[in-house]
């Protein structure tokens, strides 16, 4: 049944351009073998993620005619067999750390949350000082006694308090050996796969996504892997960025986009994907926040810092209505618009209908991408992501490692600018909820 509303109001546009969405974009992420670049030019075309598994074993039995004769159907299984004869699938520690012989930026955070929302602490400092206390330098035993660990212990923590400002905060960084990094990814598996750190204060997560296979201390490891996937390179081009990734189950990246068109290869471990459609930006009630960043102390605490300039951001918010002039306040020069819902721990009921009322008309998509598995995540979806550990082949407990492919996005035609306009429109919208708000 079509959503209705008394005026044709921008929420109630864009809540029926989702109900239209989903009615022609049946749920689901389908697991498809290896493709063709024809296979996948249509993918690309329908804006639709989709999961290639890697198997030769599992290569549906294509017609001549399907692949321009049968030399595209050697040629497909040779591209295969190609990528799996990459030497980054038998990557040990040891080949890893002799490869990498330089420290490499790693990022550091009390939780595993890099890059998301943190409550601002009632005491805090204006920018000009910067440092404020964090919620990091709680007790780790209060945290870490609270059933459910960390993360929930830190939401027991702020349970009973009144609603704080929420502060998008980027990791802290420091430089090490993969050696080094190894031994605190790589401890005692857990009960639910995660690895354990050395430091129960903090979480480390190799994560610097600017092309750091092409122009970090990383970079030797390239040549362990293709610099580009066949089936892409007719289709996308060169890919802009190659990143590699290596964490544990403790860190976790919040829903954000990204403005490309991303193919992602998991070498060990799993990564789980929680994606919405670009449509459902306003189901995401993404609001404009401040920016700050963690600082490791050297007694092993965190401390959250006020940004005082405006970051670099593709969606970065240009509306003023909510700027206020005051020392400190919320200014357009340094917010940027962010998403405060996190799948994985929803909010009450209750909470998720007040806050978030749009919430409930998206239609999240979950996936989780094994070993040999390349998702394919067109440009501009939301996604948000956890991981799992996985094993070396000796046996021994190894991080979640990937790699992922960035591609640009192709802005001609009609898709980028209709994309800017329901930008536009949820901008209204959130303009108008506020007015609702505030006349209540």
């Amino acid at each position: 049944m079509a959503l209705s509303a008394p005026t044709a109001t921008a929420s109630s546009i864009l809540l029926q351009l989702v109900e239209d969405y989903h009615s022609f974009n049946p749920g689901g992420v389908p697991v498809l073998p290896y493709p063709t670049y024809l296979d996948f030019s249509k993918q690309v075309h329908r804006g639709r993620p989709c999961v290639y598994r890697l198997d030769p074993d599992q290569q549906p039995a294509r017609k001549a005619s399907q692949v321009n004769g049968s030399s595209r159907l050697s040629k497909v299984r040779t591209e295969l067999e190609s990528i799996l004869s990459s030497p980054a699938f038998s990557w040990t520690r040891e080949s890893l750390c002799a490869k990498v012989t330089e420290d490499v930026e790693v990022a550091v955070t009390p939780d595993g949350r890099a890059d998301s929302l943190y409550p601002l602490p009632r005491t805090w400092a204006s920018p000009n000082n910067s440092t404020v206390e964090t919620h990091a330098n709680l007790e780790t035993s209060d945290l870490n006694n609270s059933r459910g660990g960390k993360r929930e212990g830190l939401e027991a923590a702020h349970e009973q308090e009144p609603e704080q400002e929420q502060v998008f905060v980027q990791p802290a960084t420091i430089n090490m050996s993969l050696s080094s990094l190894f031994d605190k990814l790589c401890r005692p598996v857990a009960n639910d796969n995660t690895s354990i750190p050395n430091n129960p204060q903090a979480i480390y997560y190799l994560q610097s996504q600017n092309s750091n296979l092409t122009t970090t201390p990383l970079s030797p490891l390239l040549s362990d892997l293709p610099r580009n996937l066949p089936f892409a390179a007719p289709v996308l081009g060169d890919p802009e960025a190659i990143n590699i990734w290596m964490g544990t189950g403790a860190s976790v990246t919040s829903t954000h986009r990204d403005p490309y068109e991303n193919l992602y290869l998991v070498l060990r471990g799993r990564k789980k994907f929680t994606l919405y459609a670009p449509v459902e930006e306003v189901c995401l009630h993404a609001d404009k926040v401040r920016t700050a960043h963690q600082v490791l102390e050297p007694d092993g605490s965190f401390n959250i810092a006020l940004d005082t300039h405006q970051p670099s951001s593709p969606d970065v918010d240009t509306d003023t209505s909510d700027a206020q002039a005051e020392d400190g306040a919320k200014t357009d020069d340094n917010c940027i618009p962010w998403i405060p819902v996190d799948p994985l721990n929803l909010p009450t009921p209750d909470i998720l209908a007040s806050k978030y009322p749009y919430y409930q008309y998206s239609h999240p998509l979950t996936v989780t991408v094994s070993e040999g598995e390349i998702l394919y995540l067109p440009a501009g979806w939301f996604h948000h992501v956890s991981q799992e550990c996985g094993v070396w082949d000796d046996g021994e407990n190894a991080p979640c490692i990937a790699v992922n492919y960035w591609y640009d996005m192709d802005y001609e035609g009609e898709k980028y600018a209709m994309r800017e306009m329901l930008g536009r429109l949820v901008e209204a919208a959130r303009r108008e909820q506020h007015q609702e708000e505030l006349s209540r």
